[in-house]
Order: structure tokens, then sequence, then C-alpha cells
């Protein structure tokens, strides 16, 4: 059984402004929350049943921070950061 995701509309317009390179990325990290949420990391060590997750992606520039909320098969998605070095 998959969960859903609940994209906050802050993340949408992270999601729009992300290169096309990490689009692709992105909806990989995507499959995996819907199937299995908890494979990402707590967002606090010290609190790791907070319920607020990251998860890398793209290789490591990529970063969803998310909500698993108890009892529901929901993810709520809070932020998307893509980090782009510049290359000299």
């Amino acid at each position: 059984m998959s969960y859903e995701l609940d994209i906050d509309p802050n993340a949408r317009a992270q999601i729009r402004a992300l290169p096309p390179a990490a689009l692709d990325a992105l909806a990989d990290a995507f499959k995996v929350l819907a199937l299995v949420p908890e494979r990402g990391e707590p967002l606090h060590a010290d609190n790791p049943d907070g319920g607020v997750f990251q998860l890398v992606f793209g290789g490591g520039p990529g970063l969803v921070t998310y909500l698993l909320p108890a009892e529901r098969r929901r993810v709520d998605v809070l932020v998307v950061d893509w980090v782009q070095i510049e290359q000299p």
C-alpha cells in the first residue's frame, strides 16, 4: 500500500524553480516517499520519533524535508532544496 504525497504550496514553488536535471531525481525520490517514507533520516537525531524527516536525492545536491503524520498513510512534503554548485 502506498502513501499519498501532499505537497505544500511553498514546496510546489521550489519544485517549479528546479533545473530540468533535478526533476527526474525528484520524481525518483517521490517514488521512494510514496512506498517507504521511513527511508529518510529524522530531522533531529535527538528526536527520531518526531515525525519530520529528510531524504537526500539526486546523488547529494537535493534534499526533501517532509512530515510523516502518525497513523496516516500520507507524506507532507514541506521543503524541496537543490544546491547547484557553479563551476569556475
